[in-house]
Protein backbone atom coordinates (compact mmCIF):
# COMPACT_ATOMS: atom_id res chain seq x y z
CA UNK A 1 0.00 0.00 0.00
CA UNK A 2 1.49 3.53 -0.92
CA UNK A 3 1.66 6.27 1.71
CA UNK A 4 -0.88 8.97 1.30
CA UNK A 5 -0.14 12.20 0.64
CA UNK A 6 0.48 14.06 3.65
CA UNK A 7 -2.94 16.51 3.57
CA UNK A 8 -5.11 13.90 2.41
CA UNK A 9 -3.60 12.23 5.95
CA UNK A 10 -4.79 15.09 8.30
CA UNK A 11 -8.39 14.78 6.69
CA UNK A 12 -8.18 11.28 8.09
CA UNK A 13 -6.35 11.94 11.35
CA UNK A 14 -6.54 14.17 14.32
CA UNK A 15 -3.13 14.85 15.69
CA UNK A 16 -2.48 15.92 19.50
CA UNK A 17 -0.80 19.08 19.04
CA UNK A 18 1.78 18.65 22.03
CA UNK A 19 4.49 16.24 23.08
CA UNK A 20 4.39 15.34 26.44
CA UNK A 21 7.49 14.75 26.52
CA UNK A 22 9.97 17.25 27.52
CA UNK A 23 12.42 16.37 24.64
CA UNK A 24 10.91 15.01 21.21
CA UNK A 25 10.86 11.50 20.38
CA UNK A 26 14.16 10.93 17.59
CA UNK A 27 13.50 9.08 14.68
CA UNK A 28 13.71 5.52 14.46
CA UNK A 29 15.59 5.08 11.12
CA UNK A 30 15.20 2.90 8.59
CA UNK A 31 14.90 -1.51 8.92
CA UNK A 32 13.40 -1.20 11.80
CA UNK A 33 13.03 -4.04 14.62
CA UNK A 34 9.65 -4.81 15.67
CA UNK A 35 8.56 -6.84 18.46
CA UNK A 36 4.31 -6.98 18.47
CA UNK A 37 3.15 -8.42 22.09
CA UNK A 38 -0.06 -9.77 22.64
CA UNK A 39 -0.81 -9.58 26.14
CA UNK A 40 -1.77 -11.97 28.63
CA UNK A 41 -5.90 -12.45 29.31
CA UNK A 42 -7.04 -13.18 33.12
CA UNK A 43 -9.24 -16.04 33.34
CA UNK A 44 -12.53 -16.27 31.58
CA UNK A 45 -15.31 -18.01 29.85
CA UNK A 46 -14.01 -17.19 26.52
CA UNK A 47 -10.19 -18.32 27.45
CA UNK A 48 -11.26 -22.01 27.59
CA UNK A 49 -8.38 -22.41 29.62
CA UNK A 50 -10.15 -26.27 31.04
CA UNK A 51 -9.62 -27.28 27.62
CA UNK A 52 -6.11 -26.07 26.82
CA UNK A 53 -4.74 -28.56 29.64
CA UNK A 54 -5.51 -31.20 27.63
CA UNK A 55 -5.14 -30.63 24.17
CA UNK A 56 -1.58 -29.66 22.62
CA UNK A 57 -2.60 -25.85 21.75
CA UNK A 58 -2.22 -23.45 24.12
CA UNK A 59 -4.71 -20.85 23.10
CA UNK A 60 -7.67 -20.19 21.47
CA UNK A 61 -6.89 -17.74 18.76
CA UNK A 62 -3.98 -15.57 17.65
CA UNK A 63 -4.05 -11.77 17.59
CA UNK A 64 -5.53 -10.78 14.74
CA UNK A 65 -5.11 -7.10 14.63
CA UNK A 66 -1.48 -7.09 15.26
CA UNK A 67 -0.47 -9.82 12.09
CA UNK A 68 -3.00 -6.70 10.39
CA UNK A 69 -0.90 -4.00 11.71
CA UNK A 70 2.22 -6.35 10.51
CA UNK A 71 0.98 -6.51 7.14
CA UNK A 72 0.70 -2.70 6.98
CA UNK A 73 4.20 -2.04 8.22
CA UNK A 74 7.41 -1.36 5.81
CA UNK A 75 8.90 -4.71 4.05
CA UNK A 76 12.17 -3.48 5.20
CA UNK A 77 10.74 -4.01 9.24
CA UNK A 78 12.01 -7.20 10.79
CA UNK A 79 8.98 -8.02 13.10
CA UNK A 80 8.68 -10.56 15.79
CA UNK A 81 5.58 -11.54 17.31
CA UNK A 82 5.01 -12.53 21.28
CA UNK A 83 1.80 -13.91 22.71
CA UNK A 84 1.45 -13.86 25.87
CA UNK A 85 -0.38 -16.83 26.31
CA UNK A 86 2.29 -19.31 25.98
CA UNK A 87 5.33 -17.08 25.64
CA UNK A 88 7.90 -15.37 28.26
CA UNK A 89 9.17 -11.84 27.78
CA UNK A 90 12.43 -11.52 28.02
CA UNK A 91 14.58 -8.84 28.71
CA UNK A 92 16.62 -9.93 25.81
CA UNK A 93 13.52 -9.61 23.30
CA UNK A 94 12.49 -6.65 24.41
CA UNK A 95 16.33 -5.15 23.94
CA UNK A 96 16.64 -6.72 20.27
CA UNK A 97 13.36 -4.28 19.42
CA UNK A 98 13.85 -0.60 18.18
CA UNK A 99 9.91 -0.25 18.57
CA UNK A 100 7.83 -2.47 21.00
CA UNK A 101 4.31 -2.39 19.57
CA UNK A 102 1.09 -3.69 21.78
CA UNK A 103 -2.64 -4.40 20.76
CA UNK A 104 -4.88 -5.34 23.52
CA UNK A 105 -8.29 -4.85 24.90
CA UNK A 106 -9.36 -3.64 28.14
CA UNK A 107 -9.45 -7.13 29.89
CA UNK A 108 -5.92 -7.52 28.82
CA UNK A 109 -5.02 -3.99 30.56
CA UNK A 110 -3.14 -5.51 33.81
CA UNK A 111 -0.48 -7.54 31.52
CA UNK A 112 -0.67 -4.79 28.49
CA UNK A 113 0.83 -1.82 31.31
CA UNK A 114 3.13 -4.31 32.59
CA UNK A 115 4.57 -5.25 29.15
CA UNK A 116 4.83 -1.43 28.31
CA UNK A 117 6.33 -0.57 31.66
CA UNK A 118 8.93 -3.37 31.23
CA UNK A 119 9.98 -1.67 27.71
CA UNK A 120 10.24 1.42 29.10
CA UNK A 121 12.36 0.03 31.86
CA UNK A 122 14.91 -0.92 29.19
CA UNK A 123 14.42 2.58 26.92
CA UNK A 124 12.51 1.15 24.29
CA UNK A 125 9.97 3.40 22.00
CA UNK A 126 6.52 1.77 22.70
CA UNK A 127 3.54 1.97 20.66
CA UNK A 128 0.02 0.87 21.60
CA UNK A 129 -3.10 0.28 19.44
CA UNK A 130 -6.76 -1.99 19.40
CA UNK A 131 -9.93 -1.52 21.45
CA UNK A 132 -8.24 -1.03 24.91
CA UNK A 133 -6.37 2.31 23.16
CA UNK A 134 -9.36 3.59 20.84
CA UNK A 135 -11.26 3.30 24.69
CA UNK A 136 -9.12 5.25 26.97
CA UNK A 137 -6.18 6.99 24.94
CA UNK A 138 -5.81 9.86 26.93
CA UNK A 139 -4.69 7.11 29.87
CA UNK A 140 -2.25 5.23 28.19
CA UNK A 141 -0.66 7.89 26.78
CA UNK A 142 1.27 8.25 30.25
CA UNK A 143 2.24 4.47 30.02
CA UNK A 144 3.23 4.47 26.12
CA UNK A 145 5.46 6.87 23.86
CA UNK A 146 2.73 6.45 21.17
CA UNK A 147 -0.91 5.82 20.66
CA UNK A 148 -3.76 4.88 18.15
CA UNK A 149 -7.22 5.50 18.47
CA UNK A 150 -8.97 3.64 16.20
CA UNK A 151 -8.38 1.71 12.58
CA UNK A 152 -5.17 1.38 11.19
CA UNK A 153 -5.31 0.46 7.40
CA UNK A 154 -5.84 4.05 6.01
CA UNK A 155 -3.06 5.78 8.30
CA UNK A 156 -0.44 3.57 8.81
CA UNK A 157 2.17 3.99 5.96
CA UNK A 158 2.24 7.73 6.63
CA UNK A 159 2.70 7.03 10.45
CA UNK A 160 5.28 4.28 10.02
CA UNK A 161 7.07 7.12 7.72
CA UNK A 162 6.95 9.65 10.75
CA UNK A 163 8.60 6.97 13.46
CA UNK A 164 11.87 6.46 10.82
CA UNK A 165 11.97 10.05 10.62
CA UNK A 166 11.89 11.43 14.08
CA UNK A 167 8.20 13.39 13.17
CA UNK A 168 5.64 11.25 14.64
CA UNK A 169 3.33 12.35 17.84
CA UNK A 170 2.73 11.21 20.38
CA UNK A 171 -1.45 10.40 19.62
CA UNK A 172 -2.96 9.78 16.71
CA UNK A 173 -6.76 9.59 16.74
CA UNK A 174 -8.42 8.85 13.53
CA UNK A 175 -11.50 10.41 12.64
CA UNK A 176 -12.92 8.55 9.36
CA UNK A 177 -13.75 4.94 9.13
CA UNK A 178 -11.37 2.90 6.89
CA UNK A 179 -12.74 1.32 3.46
CA UNK A 180 -12.09 -3.01 4.26
CA UNK A 181 -11.43 -3.05 0.84
CA UNK A 182 -7.76 -1.73 1.75
CA UNK A 183 -7.48 -4.21 4.67
CA UNK A 184 -4.25 -6.42 3.62
CA UNK A 185 -3.87 -9.94 4.04
CA UNK A 186 -2.75 -10.52 7.86
CA UNK A 187 0.86 -11.90 8.37
CA UNK A 188 -0.65 -15.22 9.02
CA UNK A 189 3.30 -16.28 8.83
CA UNK A 190 4.36 -15.04 11.71
CA UNK A 191 2.28 -16.95 14.21
CA UNK A 192 3.26 -20.15 15.47
CA UNK A 193 0.28 -22.08 14.05
CA UNK A 194 0.07 -25.12 15.62
CA UNK A 195 -0.37 -23.54 18.74
CA UNK A 196 -3.86 -22.34 18.46
CA UNK A 197 -6.99 -24.22 18.29
CA UNK A 198 -8.76 -22.04 15.59
CA UNK A 199 -7.85 -18.62 13.15
CA UNK A 200 -9.00 -15.57 12.58
CA UNK A 201 -10.46 -14.45 9.41
CA UNK A 202 -12.59 -11.24 9.21
CA UNK A 203 -14.98 -10.22 7.32
CA UNK A 204 -16.30 -7.18 8.35
CA UNK A 205 -16.21 -4.51 11.15
CA UNK A 206 -18.99 -2.27 12.72
CA UNK A 207 -22.93 -3.12 13.85
CA UNK A 208 -26.23 -1.30 12.67
CA UNK A 209 -27.83 -1.92 16.05
CA UNK A 210 -27.84 0.55 18.98
CA UNK A 211 -27.52 -1.29 21.92
CA UNK A 212 -26.50 0.46 25.04
CA UNK A 213 -23.81 -1.44 26.77
CA UNK A 214 -21.96 -2.03 23.57
CA UNK A 215 -18.51 -0.50 22.16
CA UNK A 216 -18.12 -1.61 18.79
CA UNK A 217 -20.45 0.63 17.48
CA UNK A 218 -18.45 3.59 19.31
CA UNK A 219 -15.18 2.37 17.96
CA UNK A 220 -16.06 1.05 14.54
CA UNK A 221 -19.90 2.63 13.57
CA UNK A 222 -22.60 1.17 12.85
CA UNK A 223 -23.03 0.99 9.43
CA UNK A 224 -20.78 -2.09 8.56
CA UNK A 225 -17.57 -2.01 5.84
CA UNK A 226 -16.71 -5.60 4.40
CA UNK A 227 -14.05 -7.05 2.82
CA UNK A 228 -14.69 -8.03 -0.76
CA UNK A 229 -15.41 -12.06 -0.86
CA UNK A 230 -12.11 -12.38 -2.96
CA UNK A 231 -10.20 -10.76 0.02
CA UNK A 232 -11.74 -13.27 2.43
CA UNK A 233 -10.83 -15.90 -0.19
CA UNK A 234 -7.10 -14.35 -0.33
CA UNK A 235 -7.01 -15.23 3.24
CA UNK A 236 -8.04 -18.68 3.31
CA UNK A 237 -5.75 -19.59 0.44
CA UNK A 238 -2.94 -18.25 2.80
CA UNK A 239 -4.08 -20.34 5.57
CA UNK A 240 -4.54 -23.53 3.43
CA UNK A 241 -0.96 -22.98 1.88
CA UNK A 242 0.26 -22.69 5.57
CA UNK A 243 -1.10 -25.99 5.99
CA UNK A 244 -4.24 -24.89 8.73
CA UNK A 245 -6.95 -28.00 8.90
CA UNK A 246 -8.71 -26.70 11.85
CA UNK A 247 -11.76 -24.27 12.38
CA UNK A 248 -12.06 -20.68 10.92
CA UNK A 249 -13.56 -17.51 12.82
CA UNK A 250 -15.29 -15.83 10.60
CA UNK A 251 -14.61 -12.32 12.48
CA UNK A 252 -17.18 -9.62 12.83
CA UNK A 253 -19.32 -7.62 14.91
CA UNK A 254 -22.15 -9.34 13.37
CA UNK A 255 -21.87 -11.47 10.78
CA UNK A 256 -25.40 -10.26 9.14
CA UNK A 257 -24.96 -6.71 9.64
CA UNK A 258 -25.33 -6.04 6.04
CA UNK A 259 -27.25 -9.19 5.01
CA UNK A 260 -26.94 -9.08 1.89
CA UNK A 261 -23.34 -8.96 1.84
CA UNK A 262 -23.05 -11.87 3.94
CA UNK A 263 -24.99 -14.30 1.92
CA UNK A 264 -22.87 -13.25 -1.39
CA UNK A 265 -19.48 -14.20 0.84
CA UNK A 266 -21.20 -17.42 2.13
CA UNK A 267 -21.75 -18.84 -1.76
CA UNK A 268 -18.29 -18.07 -2.12
CA UNK A 269 -17.33 -20.31 0.71
CA UNK A 270 -19.43 -22.97 -0.58
CA UNK A 271 -17.78 -22.84 -3.79
CA UNK A 272 -13.95 -22.81 -1.88
CA UNK A 273 -14.76 -25.43 -0.01
CA UNK A 274 -15.63 -27.60 -2.57
CA UNK A 275 -12.51 -26.51 -4.76
CA UNK A 276 -10.55 -27.25 -1.96
CA UNK A 277 -11.81 -30.25 -0.21
CA UNK A 278 -13.68 -28.95 2.48
CA UNK A 279 -10.51 -28.27 4.21
CA UNK A 280 -11.65 -26.05 7.25
CA UNK A 281 -15.27 -25.37 9.28
CA UNK A 282 -16.07 -22.02 10.24
CA UNK A 283 -17.89 -20.47 13.41
CA UNK A 284 -19.09 -16.88 13.54
CA UNK A 285 -21.42 -14.55 15.93
CA UNK A 286 -24.47 -12.79 14.91
CA UNK A 287 -27.92 -11.24 15.77
CA UNK A 288 -30.71 -13.27 16.36
CA UNK A 289 -32.25 -11.98 13.31
CA UNK A 290 -30.39 -14.39 11.90
CA UNK A 291 -33.44 -16.67 12.37
CA UNK A 292 -35.59 -14.55 9.99
CA UNK A 293 -33.05 -14.99 7.17
CA UNK A 294 -33.61 -18.67 5.98
CA UNK A 295 -31.68 -18.29 2.47
CA UNK A 296 -28.58 -17.31 4.57
CA UNK A 297 -29.27 -20.16 7.08
CA UNK A 298 -29.10 -22.53 4.24
CA UNK A 299 -26.32 -20.83 2.66
CA UNK A 300 -24.09 -21.02 5.70
CA UNK A 301 -24.56 -24.22 6.39
CA UNK A 302 -23.82 -24.99 2.82
CA UNK A 303 -20.53 -23.39 3.69
CA UNK A 304 -19.54 -25.55 6.23
CA UNK A 305 -20.13 -23.26 9.14
CA UNK A 306 -20.99 -25.43 12.38
CA UNK A 307 -22.00 -22.85 14.84
CA UNK A 308 -23.00 -19.53 15.75
CA UNK A 309 -22.61 -16.90 18.96
CA UNK A 310 -25.72 -14.76 19.90
CA UNK A 311 -25.60 -12.19 22.05
CA UNK A 312 -29.56 -13.11 23.97
CA UNK A 313 -28.66 -11.23 26.93
CA UNK A 314 -32.02 -11.36 28.88
CA UNK A 315 -35.51 -12.71 28.31
CA UNK A 316 -36.98 -9.79 29.96
CA UNK A 317 -38.02 -7.90 27.79
CA UNK A 318 -38.14 -4.39 29.77
CA UNK A 319 -34.37 -4.86 29.75
CA UNK A 320 -34.07 -5.25 26.24
CA UNK A 321 -35.89 -2.18 25.75
CA UNK A 322 -34.02 -0.31 28.12
CA UNK A 323 -30.74 -1.14 27.07
CA UNK A 324 -32.02 -0.19 23.33
CA UNK A 325 -31.35 -4.12 22.18
CA UNK A 326 -34.42 -3.54 20.11
CA UNK A 327 -33.36 -6.69 17.53
CA UNK A 328 -33.93 -8.80 20.23
CA UNK A 329 -37.78 -7.95 20.53
CA UNK A 330 -39.07 -8.47 17.32
CA UNK A 331 -40.02 -11.88 17.77
CA UNK A 332 -40.26 -14.90 20.13
CA UNK A 333 -36.38 -15.98 21.19
CA UNK A 334 -36.68 -19.25 22.13
CA UNK A 335 -38.32 -20.05 18.30
CA UNK A 336 -35.33 -17.81 17.34
CA UNK A 337 -32.91 -20.30 18.70
CA UNK A 338 -34.65 -23.22 17.50
CA UNK A 339 -35.03 -22.02 14.33
CA UNK A 340 -31.33 -21.25 14.01
CA UNK A 341 -30.28 -25.24 15.27
CA UNK A 342 -32.91 -26.72 13.33
CA UNK A 343 -31.91 -25.01 10.29
CA UNK A 344 -28.16 -26.01 10.94
CA UNK A 345 -26.06 -24.05 13.16
CA UNK A 346 -25.77 -24.74 16.95
CA UNK A 347 -25.94 -21.97 18.71
CA UNK A 348 -24.07 -20.49 22.03
CA UNK A 349 -24.78 -17.37 23.49
CA UNK A 350 -24.49 -14.47 26.20
CA UNK A 351 -26.52 -13.95 29.33
CA UNK A 352 -26.62 -10.24 31.82
CA UNK A 353 -28.15 -9.84 34.74
CA UNK A 354 -27.60 -6.11 36.00
CA UNK A 355 -29.90 -4.21 33.93
CA UNK A 356 -31.71 -1.53 35.61
CA UNK A 357 -34.76 -3.06 35.42
CA UNK A 358 -33.60 -6.32 36.71
CA UNK A 359 -35.43 -7.38 39.99
CA UNK A 360 -34.10 -10.87 42.10
CA UNK A 361 -36.63 -12.77 39.87
CA UNK A 362 -33.94 -11.85 37.01
CA UNK A 363 -31.91 -15.22 38.24
CA UNK A 364 -34.36 -17.69 38.38
CA UNK A 365 -35.66 -16.35 34.49
CA UNK A 366 -32.64 -16.72 33.11
CA UNK A 367 -31.62 -20.01 34.28
CA UNK A 368 -35.19 -21.61 32.89
CA UNK A 369 -34.94 -19.71 29.36
CA UNK A 370 -31.56 -21.65 29.49
CA UNK A 371 -32.94 -24.63 30.50
CA UNK A 372 -35.59 -24.36 27.83
CA UNK A 373 -33.58 -23.59 24.80
CA UNK A 374 -30.55 -26.07 26.32
CA UNK A 375 -28.20 -23.61 25.47
CA UNK A 376 -24.98 -25.32 26.29
CA UNK A 377 -22.28 -22.47 26.29
CA UNK A 378 -23.87 -19.84 28.24
CA UNK A 379 -21.67 -17.23 28.48
CA UNK A 380 -23.76 -15.31 31.66
CA UNK A 381 -22.44 -12.45 32.89
CA UNK A 382 -22.99 -8.83 35.48
CA UNK A 383 -23.47 -5.76 32.92
CA UNK A 384 -20.58 -3.36 32.84
CA UNK A 385 -20.36 0.19 31.46
CA UNK A 386 -16.92 0.22 29.07
CA UNK A 387 -15.77 3.47 28.08
CA UNK A 388 -17.25 5.42 24.97
CA UNK A 389 -20.68 3.36 24.90
CA UNK A 390 -24.12 5.20 25.79
CA UNK A 391 -23.91 3.28 29.07
CA UNK A 392 -20.87 4.69 30.04
CA UNK A 393 -22.22 8.13 29.56
CA UNK A 394 -25.80 7.60 30.68
CA UNK A 395 -24.10 6.69 34.18
CA UNK A 396 -21.75 9.21 34.35
CA UNK A 397 -24.41 12.01 33.67
CA UNK A 398 -26.36 10.41 36.42
CA UNK A 399 -23.36 10.12 38.95
CA UNK A 400 -23.08 6.55 39.05
CA UNK A 401 -20.16 5.49 37.41
CA UNK A 402 -17.63 4.23 39.82
CA UNK A 403 -14.47 6.19 37.97
CA UNK A 404 -11.63 4.22 39.45
CA UNK A 405 -13.37 0.87 38.76
CA UNK A 406 -10.91 -2.24 37.92
CA UNK A 407 -13.49 -4.15 36.59
CA UNK A 408 -12.06 -5.90 33.91
CA UNK A 409 -14.91 -8.79 33.12
CA UNK A 410 -18.30 -9.92 33.89
CA UNK A 411 -17.44 -11.82 37.21
CA UNK A 412 -16.38 -8.01 38.63
CA UNK A 413 -18.47 -5.92 40.50
CA UNK A 414 -19.99 -3.40 38.07
CA UNK A 415 -18.24 -0.07 37.25
CA UNK A 416 -21.47 1.53 38.18
CA UNK A 417 -23.78 1.89 41.07
CA UNK A 418 -26.84 -0.53 40.24
CA UNK A 419 -30.61 -0.18 40.87
CA UNK A 420 -30.08 -3.89 42.58
CA UNK A 421 -28.73 -4.15 45.84
CA UNK A 422 -25.07 -5.48 44.76
CA UNK A 423 -25.20 -7.76 47.36
CA UNK A 424 -28.39 -9.17 45.65
CA UNK A 425 -26.90 -8.53 42.14
CA UNK A 426 -23.33 -10.66 43.07
CA UNK A 427 -24.72 -13.47 45.01
CA UNK A 428 -27.71 -13.57 42.57
CA UNK A 429 -25.20 -14.02 40.01
CA UNK A 430 -23.22 -16.80 41.58
CA UNK A 431 -26.39 -18.73 42.41
CA UNK A 432 -26.78 -19.00 38.81
CA UNK A 433 -24.06 -19.85 38.04
CA UNK A 434 -23.98 -22.86 40.10
CA UNK A 435 -27.37 -23.95 39.02
CA UNK A 436 -25.82 -23.80 35.10
CA UNK A 437 -22.89 -25.77 35.61
CA UNK A 438 -23.73 -28.50 37.56
CA UNK A 439 -22.92 -31.92 35.53
CA UNK A 440 -26.31 -32.96 35.73
CA UNK A 441 -27.46 -29.22 34.47
CA UNK A 442 -25.03 -28.87 31.53
CA UNK A 443 -24.54 -32.12 30.13
CA UNK A 444 -29.00 -32.33 30.42
CA UNK A 445 -28.70 -29.11 27.68
CA UNK A 446 -25.74 -30.70 25.84
CA UNK A 447 -27.95 -33.72 25.28
CA UNK A 448 -31.34 -32.12 24.48
CA UNK A 449 -29.25 -29.11 22.09
CA UNK A 450 -27.27 -31.50 20.09
CA UNK A 451 -30.13 -34.05 19.43
CA UNK A 452 -32.46 -31.00 17.95
CA UNK A 453 -29.75 -29.93 16.66
CA UNK A 454 -30.30 -30.97 12.53
CA UNK A 455 -26.86 -30.67 10.60
CA UNK A 456 -26.75 -31.28 6.70
CA UNK A 457 -24.21 -33.53 4.62
CA UNK A 458 -22.25 -30.30 4.25
CA UNK A 459 -21.43 -29.70 7.64
CA UNK A 460 -18.06 -31.38 8.02
CA UNK A 461 -15.72 -31.38 11.45
CA UNK A 462 -12.29 -30.43 10.82
CA UNK A 463 -10.16 -33.30 9.72
CA UNK A 464 -7.26 -33.75 12.15
CA UNK A 465 -4.99 -36.46 12.05
CA UNK A 466 -6.10 -39.46 14.31
CA UNK A 467 -2.66 -39.27 16.29
CA UNK A 468 -3.88 -35.31 17.76
CA UNK A 469 -7.13 -37.51 18.22
CA UNK A 470 -6.00 -40.17 20.13
CA UNK A 471 -3.82 -37.88 22.20
CA UNK A 472 -6.88 -35.78 23.24
CA UNK A 473 -8.78 -38.62 23.75
CA UNK A 474 -6.22 -40.04 26.17
CA UNK A 475 -5.82 -36.80 28.14
CA UNK A 476 -9.47 -36.72 28.35
CA UNK A 477 -9.86 -39.77 29.74
CA UNK A 478 -7.40 -38.96 32.35
CA UNK A 479 -8.01 -35.88 33.33
CA UNK A 480 -11.37 -36.12 33.33
CA UNK A 481 -12.65 -39.42 33.29
CA UNK A 482 -10.11 -40.66 36.22
CA UNK A 483 -9.20 -37.32 38.33
CA UNK A 484 -12.14 -35.07 38.09
CA UNK A 485 -15.09 -35.38 40.72
CA UNK A 486 -17.87 -35.85 37.87
CA UNK A 487 -16.10 -38.85 36.34
CA UNK A 488 -18.85 -40.55 36.32
CA UNK A 489 -21.23 -37.89 34.39
CA UNK A 490 -18.58 -37.72 31.96
CA UNK A 491 -18.22 -41.15 31.19
CA UNK A 492 -22.21 -41.23 30.91
CA UNK A 493 -21.96 -38.90 28.51
CA UNK A 494 -19.65 -40.74 26.74
CA UNK A 495 -21.36 -43.45 26.30
CA UNK A 496 -24.63 -41.33 25.18
CA UNK A 497 -22.83 -39.62 22.23
CA UNK A 498 -21.19 -42.76 20.98
CA UNK A 499 -24.55 -44.70 21.10
CA UNK A 500 -26.23 -42.18 19.38
CA UNK A 501 -24.71 -40.43 16.83
CA UNK A 502 -21.50 -43.10 16.60
CA UNK A 503 -22.93 -42.98 12.48
CA UNK A 504 -23.26 -39.40 12.66
CA UNK A 505 -19.48 -37.29 12.48
CA UNK A 506 -21.02 -33.76 12.95
CA UNK A 507 -23.09 -34.41 16.21
CA UNK A 508 -20.25 -37.10 17.34
CA UNK A 509 -17.56 -34.09 16.76
CA UNK A 510 -19.74 -31.65 18.56
CA UNK A 511 -20.86 -33.92 21.32
CA UNK A 512 -16.95 -34.40 22.12
CA UNK A 513 -16.23 -30.86 22.07
CA UNK A 514 -18.96 -29.97 24.64
CA UNK A 515 -17.38 -33.38 26.68
CA UNK A 516 -14.08 -31.45 26.60
CA UNK A 517 -15.02 -28.10 27.27
CA UNK A 518 -17.03 -29.51 30.69
CA UNK A 519 -13.75 -29.06 32.18
CA UNK A 520 -13.53 -25.56 31.58
CA UNK A 521 -17.17 -24.41 32.11
CA UNK A 522 -17.85 -26.81 35.59
CA UNK A 523 -14.44 -25.51 36.80
CA UNK A 524 -14.63 -21.93 35.69
CA UNK A 525 -18.59 -21.47 37.14
CA UNK A 526 -16.89 -22.68 40.19
CA UNK A 527 -14.24 -20.30 40.56
CA UNK A 528 -16.58 -17.60 39.28
CA UNK A 529 -18.93 -18.44 42.18
CA UNK A 530 -16.45 -18.45 44.63
CA UNK A 531 -15.15 -15.35 43.46
CA UNK A 532 -18.45 -13.62 43.46
CA UNK A 533 -18.99 -14.91 46.64
CA UNK A 534 -15.83 -13.46 48.31
CA UNK A 535 -17.31 -10.14 47.16
CA UNK A 536 -20.63 -10.59 48.66
CA UNK A 537 -18.78 -11.54 51.98
CA UNK A 538 -16.85 -8.19 51.69
CA UNK A 539 -19.24 -5.89 51.78
CA UNK A 540 -20.91 -7.52 54.66
CA UNK A 541 -18.24 -6.62 56.83
CA UNK A 542 -19.39 -3.19 56.30
CA UNK A 543 -20.90 -1.35 58.90
CA UNK A 544 -23.80 0.11 57.24
CA UNK A 545 -23.65 -2.13 54.34
CA UNK A 546 -23.97 1.42 52.11
CA UNK A 547 -23.10 0.92 48.38
CA UNK A 548 -20.68 3.58 48.80
CA UNK A 549 -18.98 1.42 51.48
CA UNK A 550 -19.47 -1.90 49.17
CA UNK A 551 -17.51 0.13 46.58
CA UNK A 552 -14.35 1.21 49.29
CA UNK A 553 -14.39 -2.87 50.27
CA UNK A 554 -14.41 -3.95 46.68
CA UNK A 555 -12.81 -1.46 43.98
CA UNK A 556 -9.07 -0.76 44.33
CA UNK A 557 -7.42 2.80 43.48
CA UNK A 558 -6.90 3.79 40.11
CA UNK A 559 -3.40 3.94 41.14
CA UNK A 560 -3.05 0.37 41.70
CA UNK A 561 -4.52 -0.84 38.87
CA UNK A 562 -1.14 -0.70 37.42
CA UNK A 563 0.70 -3.22 39.72
CA UNK A 564 -2.52 -5.35 39.95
Amino acid sequence: MTARPTAELFQQVSVLPYNISAEPLPPLGTDLKILMVWPRFPPSFWGFEGVLEMIPERSVIPPLGLITVAALCPASWQIRLLDRAFEELLDEGLLWADLVMVSAMLAQRADALAVLARARALQRRTFIGGPWASSEPDFLLAHADHVLVREAEEVFADIASALEKGEAHRMYRVADKPDMSHSPVPRFDLLQLNKYTSMPVQFSRGCPFQCEFCDIITIYGRRPRAKTPSQVIAELDVLRRLNWRNEVFIVDDNFIGNHKQALLLTHELSAWQERNGHPVSFYTEASIDLADRPELLAAMVAANFMYVFIGIETPSAEALKGSRKFQNLRGNIADQVRIIRESGLWVLAGFIVGFDSDDETIFERQLEFIRQTGITWAMAGVLQAPPTTALFDRMKSEGRLIEDSPAITNFSPPNFRTVMPLLILLRGLASLMTALYTPEAYFGRAFRSIESWHPRLTQQPPQLPLSYNLRVLFASMWRQGFRSNYRSAFWRFLWLIVRHWARQPAKLWLGYMVLLSSHHFLNYAQVAAEELEEHCRAIEKTETGSQRECESALFMPASRVASA
